[in-house]
């Protein structure tokens, strides 16, 4: 018997980013057809991916006085 993923056990929410990517890869080798939970975990991919991004930035960013 196979058994699962830590990531297929967990709420979308609890995912890291790299269980979403794994889920994402997972998905699209496995269930391409499947375009709700597809949306949903890509969805989700995005918006943490761009928040890291933003957080990133903000720490990097002059302040007013540069």
């Amino acid at each position: 018997m196979t058994s699962r993923p830590g990531w297929a056990v967990k709420p979308l929410r609890q995912l890291t980013t790299r269980e979403l990517a794994e889920a994402l890869e997972y998905l699209e080798r496995n269930r391409p057809d499947d375009d709700v939970l597809g949306r949903a975990l890509a969805g989700e991919f995005a918006r943490r991916t761009a928040a890291e991004y933003h957080r990133a930035a903000d720490r990097v960013r002059p302040g007013p006085d540069a």
